[in-house]
């Protein structure tokens, strides 16, 4: 095949110029190849100056600070706030009446809408923890209960009834 194709008059004459032009293109890509990776140098620093060691030698005085006292906490109140919501004290009523009656659940249901208004109320953590106390779950009475004390800040009546509460659930019932 290639005795035929160096018998075609101008083949040889095209094959010069591809192998020229080839060699061009090959020369063209090292050359830009070299030239990427090339990066100017760093301009050079100055040498850091340092000054002449001094004969005297230096001491450092202490500082005076003035003292700083913390102000001190304020009390907690004695009870926490009485509900404040006109619909949060129907609902606690309600749920009074309804576990009077004997109606637990209703009782539950009128606890529970009362805390999604006011959810940091020791006391409705608390009158929920008698009821499920009175359903005999004891370890959600428990919990509620000890719910409440963390909310129930210096009402010692309160805290003394979440105990209460929390041995009742302990013993079951």
């Amino acid at each position: 095949m290639n005795q035929m194709l160096t018998r075609v008059p101008g083949l040889t004459a095209i094959r010069a110029r591809a192998a020229g032009f080839l060699w061009f293109v090959v020369m063209m890509a090292v050359l830009l190849s070299g030239c990427a990776g090339m990066r100017e140098p760093p301009a050079p620093q100055p040498p850091a100056s340092v000054p002449p060691p001094s004969e005297e030698a230096v001491v450092a005085k202490p500082i005076d600070r003035p003292q700083v006292v913390p102000a001190p906490l304020p009390e907690p109140p004695a009870r926490p706030a009485a509900p404040a919501n006109d619909t949060v004290l129907a609902l606690l009523s309600d749920a009074r009446a309804q576990y009077d009656s004997g109606n637990l659940a209703a009782a539950a249901a009128s606890l529970e809408r009362a805390l999604r208004i006011e959810p940091r109320n020791a006391q409705l953590w608390n009158r929920l923890a008698h009821v499920r106390l009175k359903q005999g779950r004891y370890a959600q009475a428990a919990s509620l209960a000890a719910k409440s004390s963390s909310l129930a800040a210096g009402n010692a009546s309160l805290l003394e009834d979440n105990q209460a509460i929390i041995q009742l659930a302990r013993q079951g019932g």
